[in-house]
């Protein structure tokens, strides 16, 4: 998955979405960037990591933020958003 910054997003999702509110569309940005990040943690370091005090294994937890970056995304339904997901 690329990167694609919150501008980039967010200038999509507004061009695509003429009638969402521009808050509405503001936070769908914001998620999808948090989301982006987190994936590329993880696909950089595993689902599961090591705890940095203790060198136990735990999850990672760039997999909740992830989670509910994700979850926030889905709830949006009036959001149309192919495009963010077809450039990344």
């Amino acid at each position: 998955m690329g990167q694609m910054t919150r501008e980039e997003a967010l200038s999509a999702l507004t061009r695509d979405n003429p009638k969402v509110k521009a808050a509405d569309l503001a936070m769908y940005a914001d998620a999808f960037v948090e989301y982006q990040a987190a994936q590329k943690n993880i696909s950089e370091h595993g689902s599961i990591v090591f705890h940095p005090r203790t060198g136990a294994p735990i999850d990672d937890p760039f997999v909740r933020v992830r989670d509910r970056a994700g979850a926030l995304m889905r709830r949006m339904r009036v959001v149309k958003a192919d495009a963010i997901w077809r450039e990344t």
